[in-house]
C-alpha cells in the first residue's frame, strides 16, 4: 500500500490528469452508445407467473405481459357521454400508438385500439363507464419487453394538454406509479454533497480538508454513472440503479476519505513530514478503507444470491461505483494531499507546525472522556442500548411482504387521486388486476368457460358481477375477475393462494386444460415467496463472506461474530420502524404515506444489503484502530479505549452526513422512497450512536482478551493480511495525552 501511495504522490499530476481522461473517456463512450437504457425487468423462475408470461409470448401476446396503468376520467359535472369520448380524448389515444411509447392497447368505454393494427378501431367496453356515468376508464398496456419508465410519463405528458374545464384526468397503476417515483426539489444526492461539505466544514476548520474527500467522491460518482450506463446496455438494470449508485457513493465515499484525510492530519501533527504521512496514512487507514469497501461490494453482490434478476443490475452496477470510491480513494486522494500539503490543517496549526511546536494535548478529549466513561459502566450500559435495539425490533416480526396499492400515495398525488376515483365509482376491488389464465384444447369452448366462470363466481372474495372471458389466441383464454377487497388488503393474498390450491388444481383434473392464476397481486404473491426461499441463502452468503474478511483481517473469531449479530440488530431495529410507520401506519399520514401497506418484497433484501456494507464500514473503522493499538500494547481495555476515542468522531460525522442523504427522500413522493429514506436514516443514526458508540465497545470490555483469541492451527491455514498494521518506529503519545481533535 505504501508503494502505491508513493507513486500517487510522485505521479501526482498524472494521476489526477489520468482520473480526468477516465471520467471524461467513460461518459463520452456512454453519450456514444445511446445514453443508458435502464429497464424494469424481471423473471421468477418456477412460479405460476413466469408459466404465465412465457406462454403469452409464445401467442405472441406481449401486449399482455408488459406494464399496464389507467387513466380516470371524471365528469366535474353531470355524466359523461357513453357514445362519445370528451373532447380531444379519442385523437390523443390514437396517437399514443404512434407516440414512440411501445403502447400494445388501449381499451376505453368509447374505442379499443390494438396498436398493432391501430386503423381497425372496435367500439369501447361499457363495463369501463360507471353506472351513474361520472368515471370512466382508460385502460394502456405497454409492450412485453418496454420496461423503460420514459414510455410511461411520455404517455402521461402526452395526455397531459387535454382540455380540463368540464373533465378531470387522472393516472394510477402500476405503469403510471413512476410518476410518483420522479424526485421533486433539490435531489438527495444534492443535499448529501451540500450536508457533507457542511459536516466536514466544522470537523476540519479548513476549506482544503473539507473538500477533498468530495473530489474523491465526485471522481468515482463521475466515471461509475459512465458505467452503469455502459452496463445496462449488457443487462437489465433498474431505473432506480443510478440512484442507489449515488447515494453509495457520497456515503462510502466521504467515509472513506474522511478516515484517511484524518489519519493524515493526525501524522502532521506528531510532526511527520507531508510525503510520509500520506504514505504511511494509506498504509494504515487505507487498508481498512480496502477492507471495508470489499465487504460492502459483497454485501452488494450477494442480492445476485436471491435469483431475481430484477436486482443483477442493481447489485452489479452499485458494487462497480464502490470499487472505484476505493481506488479513488487510494489513488486521487493521496495525490490531492500531496498537492495541499499543509493546507489540510487550520492556519493557527500550520504556523505552529511551522514553528516546529507540535500539538499534543494533556486534557482529554470529550470522545475519549466518553470511552473511559463506556468503559467504567459497561454492563449498565450495555444493558440499555441492547434493550432500545430489542423494542424497536419488536414490530419486525409481524412484518407481511407484498406490494402497496396507490391508496397508500400522497393524498395529492394523481396516483392516489384515480385510485380513489376508480374505488368510489367501481367499488374498492376494481382496482385489483386479477386473471384465470385457462391453456389447452378446450380454453376457448364457449360451454367450458361457461363453467369455468361458474365455479369462479362461487368463490368467496371474488366480484360475481366482474367475471368475463376473453379468448385472446387459439388454445388460450383470459378469465378476467375483480376482487371485493383492494389489492393490497390480506384477504386477496388469501384469494390468490386458495384459487391456486384449490381452484386450478380441480379445473386441471376434469378438463384437458391447465389453469393458471395471474395479475398484479398474483405477480407480487410469486415475488415475495421467491425472494423468502432465497432469503436464507442471501443473508448466509453476505454475513458469511463478511465474516471470513473479517477473521482474516483481525485474527479473531469474536470479532467478527460480534459485527455479524451487531449488523442483525441493526437491520432488525431498522425494520421495526419501518414496519411501524409503513404497514401499521404509525405518523404515515402525516409523511404523505397514506394509510398502512404491506412492505414491498424486494426493499428488506436491498436495505439489508445497503445496511450491512455501510454498517461494515463503521465496525472496520472501529475496530482497525483498535485492533492497531492492541498490536502495539497488548493491553485490550487501552486498546477499546484508544480505537474508540480516535475513530467515535469520524464514526458520528460520517453517519450525521448519511442521514442527511437519506433524509433527503423523505422529501420524494413515492413510498418506496420514503421507506428507504426513513429505514436508512434510523438505521444508521441507531448504528453509529447505539451499537458502535455503546453496545460494541461495552461488549469487547466484557468479553477481554478473548476478543483477540484466535486458534494457532486456524492462524496457519489462513493467509496473513493486516488491516492499520502499527506505526512502527513512529512517535506516539503517552498513554495519557491523547492528541487534540483537530
Amino acid at each position: 500500500m505504501q508503494i502505491l501511495a508513493r507513486l500517487a504522490i510522485q505521479k501526482r499530476w498524472y494521476v489526477i490528469a489520468g482520473w480526468i481522461i477516465f471520467i471524461v473517456g467513460a461518459q463520452l463512450i456512454a453519450g456514444a452508445a445511446g445514453g443508458a437504457a435502464y429497464k424494469d425487468v424481471f423473471t421468477l423462475p418456477h412460479t405460476e407467473t413466469q408459466k404465465v408470461l412465457d406462454l403469452l409470448r409464445a401467442n405472441g401476446q406481449t401486449g399482455q405481459t408488459g406494464q399496464v396503468g389507467a387513466v380516470a376520467v371524471h365528469a366535474k359535472s353531470g355524466t359523461l357521454d357513453a357514445k362519445q369520448a370528451p373532447a380531444g380524448l379519442a385523437p390523443a389515444l390514437e396517437k399514443l400508438c404512434n407516440g414512440g411509447f411501445h403502447v400494445a392497447t388501449i381499451t376505453s368505454p368509447w374505442q379499443s385500439i390494438d396498436c398493432a393494427k391501430p386503423t381497425a378501431q372496435q367500439a369501447g367496453t361499457s363495463t369501463l363507464l360507471s353506472k351513474d356515468g361520472t368515471v370512466g376508464i382508460v385502460n394502456i398496456a405497454w409492450e412485453g419487453n418496454q420496461n423503460d419508465v420514459k414510455n410511461f410519463t411520455g404517455v402521461h405528458d402526452a395526455l397531459q394538454n387535454l382540455p380540463t374545464t368540464d373533465t378531470q384526468y387522472e393516472y394510477t397503476g402500476g405503469a403510471f406509479a413512476n410518476l410518483a417515483a420522479q424526485q421533486k426539489g433539490i435531489p438527495p444526492e444534492v443535499l448529501g454533497f451540500i450536508a457533507a461539505l457542511i459536516i466536514l466544514g466544522l470537523v476540519f476548520r479548513t476549506f482544503g480538508a473539507a473538500v477533498t474527500p468530495l473530489i474523491s467522491a465526485a471522481a468515482a460518482l463521475g466515471s461509475g454513472l459512465a458505467l452503469i450506463s455502459l452496463l445496462s446496455h449488457t443487462m437489465n438494470v433498474a431505473t432506480f440503479a443510478t440512484q442507489l449508485a449515488q447515494l453509495m457513493v457520497i456515503g462510502v465515499g466521504v467515509d472513506y476519505a474522511l478516515f484517511i484525510v484524518t489519519r493524515h492530519r493526525r501524522n502532521l501533527l506528531r510532526g511527520m513530514p507531508v510525503a510520509e504521512s500520506i504514505a504511511l496514512s494509506i498504509n494504515t487507514s487505507g487498508r481498512a478503507v480496502l477492507f471495508a469497501g470489499a465487504t460492502v461490494c459483497v454485501a452488494m453482490l450477494g442480492l445476485c444470491a436471491l435469483g431475481v434478476s430484477f436486482l443483477y443490475g442493481v447489485a452489479v452496477g452499485t458494487a462497480i461505483a464502490v470499487a472505484l470510491t476505493m481506488i479513488a480513494s487510494l489513488t486521487l486522494l493521496p495525490a490531492v494531499l500531496s498537492l495541499l500539503g499543509y493546507r489540510v490543517l487550520p492556519r493557527k496549526t500550520r504556523k505552529a507546525i511551522k514553528a516546529g511546536t507540535y500539538s499534543y494535548d494533556e486534557h482529554k478529549t470529550r470522545w475519549a472522556s466518553w470511552s473511559e466513561f463506556v468503559s467504567a459502566n459497561k454492563l449498565v450500559l450495555g444493558t440499555i442500548a441492547a434493550g432500545i435495539i430489542v423494542v424497536l425490533a419488536i414490530p419486525f416480526f409481524s412484518m407481511r411482504l407484498g406490494h402497496a396499492d396507490e391508496s397508500t400515495d400522497p393524498a395529492g398525488s394523481t396516483t392516489r387521486k384515480g385510485y380513489d376515483l376508480i374505488s368510489q365509482a367501481f367499488g374498492q376491488g376494481y382496482n385489483s388486476t386479477l386473471e384465470l389464465v385457462v391453456n389447452g384444447p378446450t380454453a376457448t369452448d364457449p360451454s367450458y368457460l361457461a363453467s369455468v366462470a361458474a365455479r369462479l363466481k362461487a368463490v368467496s372474495g371474488v366480484d360475481p358481477s366482474s367475471v368475463h372471458s376473453t379468448p385472446i389466441a387459439k388454445n388460450l383464454t383470459f378469465v378476467e375477475f375483480k376482487t371485493t377487497t383492494s389489492p393490497q388488503d390480506p384477504k386477496t393474498t388469501a384469494l390468490v393462494k386458495t384459487l391456486r390450491r384449490d381452484l386450478t388444481p380441480e379445473l386441471e383434473r376434469t378438463s384437458p386444460n391447465q389453469a393458471y392464476v395471474f395479475g398484479q397481486t398474483a405477480v407480487f404473491v410469486d415475488f415475495s415467496k421467491v425472494l423468502s426461499a432465497k432469503m436464507p441463502l442471501f443473508f448466509i452468503a453476505i454475513i458469511g463472506l463478511s465474516f471470513l474478511l473479517l477473521m482474516l483481517a483481525f485474527r479473531s473469531l469474536l470479532i467478527p461474530a460480534t459485527a455479524a449479530v451487531m449488523n442483525l440488530f441493526a437491520a432488525g431495529a431498522s425494520f421495526g420502524i419501518v414496519v411501524a410507520i409503513f404497514q401499521w401506519g404509525w405518523g404515515s399520514q402525516a409523511l404523505g404515506i397514506g394509510t398502512g401497506g404491506p412492505i414491498d418484497a424486494f426493499l428488506p433484501v436491498l436495505f439489508f444489503a445497503i445496511l450491512f456494507g455501510l454498517s461494515m464500514d463503521y465496525q472496520v473503522f472501529l475496530v482497525s484502530r483498535m485492533h492497531e493499538e492492541w498490536v502495539h500494547t497488548g493491553d485490550n481495555g487501552r486498546a477499546i479505549r484508544v480505537g474508540q476515542a480516535e475513530t467515535g468522531g469520524i464514526i458520528t460525522a460520517a453517519a450525521f452526513i448519511m442521514i442527511a442523504v437519506f433524509g433527503g427522500f423523505i422529501l420524494g413522493d413515492a413510498r418506496a422512497i420514503k421507506l428507504i429514506g426513513i429505514g436508512l436514516g434510523g438505521a444508521i443514526f441507531l448504528d453509529a450512536f447505539i451499537l458502535r458508540t455503546v453496545l460494541v465497545p461495552s461488549l469487547m470490555h466484557v468479553f477481554g482478551k478473548a476478543n483477540w483469541y484466535f486458534p494457532k492451527w486456524l492462524d496457519r491455514i489462513t493467509p496473513q493480511v493486516s488491516v492499520e498494521p502499527a506505526d512502527d518506529g513512529q512517535p506516539r503519545p503517552e498513554p495519557d495525552k491523547e492528541l487534540a481533535p483537530v
